[in-house]
């Protein structure tokens, strides 16, 4: 596991983070520390607050600084765990609210995964219809994957022992044009078998 510097008696033994922060980190320590931890959360700075620290030092494999961390932003789930090599520990998870629940008000929503070859289009679609306030046909998945991973909106994170796939739909008036110009260009039919002159079309900007 990584420790953390700044928090001693403190280990991460997976993480996901970006320049917003962490969005998944997976904690282990013994009850004193992870308390004082999860307090330096809840202050100020000019308190002893905690607002950015490193998990792992130098150049080790997962070693990453966390640039900032909002308490408000992240859910907190904790499990004690007596079967150890270290004796009693607990383990807590910080997660973004997100994990959990789409932020549909803003477009936001992140799917998590373990291994980073895994083919998660299916939970990405998913999650994609769950957060657009635009209705799709299942029949359109790989075309709006494709068109929105490639403007920006769909975002793969790469973390330590744990993968995320961020959706960014906050730009809506961009997004609506890009579908309706994809429905007016024949891209997506309405009808998944139906084959059109307009289907034959090429991309813009292809040949």
């Amino acid at each position: 596991m990584l420790d953390l510097p700044e928090i001693p008696g403190v280990f991460c033994d997976a993480h996901l983070v970006d320049e917003a922060g962490p969005r998944f980190l997976s904690l282990w320590g013994r009850d004193t520390a992870m308390q004082e931890f999860l307090a330096r959360l809840s202050l100020p700075e000019r308190d002893g607050g905690l607002r950015a620290f490193r998990i792992g030092d130098g150049h080790e494999e997962g070693a990453k600084h966390v640039p900032f961390l909002d308490p408000d932003r992240l859910l907190r789930e904790s499990a004690r765990r007596s079967d150890t090599v270290f004796g009693e520990m607990i383990h807590v998870w910080l997660m973004d609210r997100i994990l959990r629940e789409p932020d549909h008000a803003n477009g936001r929503a992140l799917l998590l995964r373990r291994d980073a070859l895994a083919d998660d289009r299916d939970a990405v679609w998913d999650l994609l219809r769950e957060t657009l306030w635009v209705p799709v046909l299942d029949h359109w998945r790989d075309t709006v994957l494709d068109r929105l991973a490639a403007i920006g909106c769909i975002k793969g994170i790469s973390g330590y022992r744990v993968h995320g796939t961020l959706l960014d739909l906050a730009r809506r008036e961009e997004i609506e044009s890009c579908l309706s110009s994809l429905v007016r260009d024949g891209h997506l039919p309405l009808e998944h078998s139906r084959k059109t002159k307009t289907d034959l079309r090429p991309v813009r900007g292809t040949d």
